[in-house]
């Protein structure tokens, strides 16, 4: 019969063991309540589909991204080469080896078209870049509203059509635990009422903004920000040109990080640089703006 002490001793070795194999074995990093990003858009001019010389591709990029300081990156699916399995694999394996968080994908096209085919067509096509997203371990996508060239039209029909496309997607957005985010881009995007309404035509617990800092009439800038901030999920700090303190000459970059603060945004401060230069150099003098305002 074991005594006390052995059975209290051998308790606390199989107790010592535990937490040793426990500990032996590192936790999955967090992500960031808040982080600083950069779109591949921002160095559009040598990025590539395929590896070049003197180019990134979605694969070389993830150690640039290291290099400048980020902590994550969004992928535009103009540089995408496919979305098979094996290519996949490749970026997030490039990802992990450089500690980047991808935080989500770009996706081009048109969802307010008034043609059936190509509009189911577009439908089909986000839903595959979801999938390929939520694969990569990304929390959001971009997808792009395109437009019906009238703004009239743009304002009922278009905002109508992309309200019934965020529908037909939410099951599988849901499914995938991924968030669609709606940018102001032009056409139904342009004005924040009608993101707006789109969000609160679908489920803003999975249907929300891509709040880019600049993409608005320039009179317009931060009252248009302001209204579509709480319902942010993904953010574009874009940036064109900077004056002699570093600041950006056409929006308050201090005003829009504190509305964002103001709606406990959490998620990627992703930065857009689309100024002239060196596109390297505009997304290191956007980093250091960024930080300027809000440590992370």
């Amino acid at each position: 019969m074991k005594t006390k002490l052995a059975i209290i001793l051998g308790g606390a070795f199989l107790i010592t063991g535990i937490v040793g194999a426990m500990a032996a074995k590192p936790a999955e990093p967090k992500r960031p309540k808040v982080f600083l990003s950069c779109e591949t858009y921002s160095i559009r001019d040598i990025m590539s589909k395929e590896p070049a010389e003197g180019k990134y591709d979605m694969i070389s990029v993830m150690k640039l991204m290291k290099d400048i300081g980020m902590k994550g990156v969004t992928l535009n699916d103009i540089w995408m080469k496919s979305y098979d399995k094996p290519y996949l694999d490749k970026i997030k394996k490039a990802a992990k080896d450089n500690g980047i968080i991808i935080v989500g994908l770009i996706c081009e096209g048109n969802l307010s078209t008034t043609d059936d085919v190509a509009w189911n067509k577009q439908i089909e096509v986000d839903a595959e870049k979801m999938r390929a997203a939520a694969y990569l371990g990304g929390s959001i996508v971009r997808l792009n509203l395109g437009g019906l060239g009238d703004q009239a039209k743009d304002d009922t029909i278009g905002t109508d059509r992309c309200i019934e496309a965020f529908k037909k997607l939410l099951p599988l957005a849901k499914e995938l635990k991924i968030k669609m985010t709606i940018e102001n881009h032009g056409g139904p995007s342009k004005k924040a009422d009608n993101i707006i309404r789109i969000i609160k035509s679908t489920d803003p617990k999975w249907v929300g903004s891509c709040m880019d800092f600049r993409n608005w009439p320039p009179e317009l800038i931060l009252q248009e920000n302001a209204k579509v901030a709480p319902y942010a999920y993904h953010v574009h700090a874009k940036a064109h040109n900077f004056d002699e303190k570093g600041e950006e000459t056409s929006v308050s970059y201090g005003k829009v990080l504190q509305m964002l603060r103001d709606a406990n945004y959490q998620g990627a401060v992703s930065i857009e640089f689309e100024g002239p230069g060196d596109q390297i150099e505009g997304v290191k003098k956007t980093r250091d703006l960024i930080l300027k305002y809000w440590k992370m």
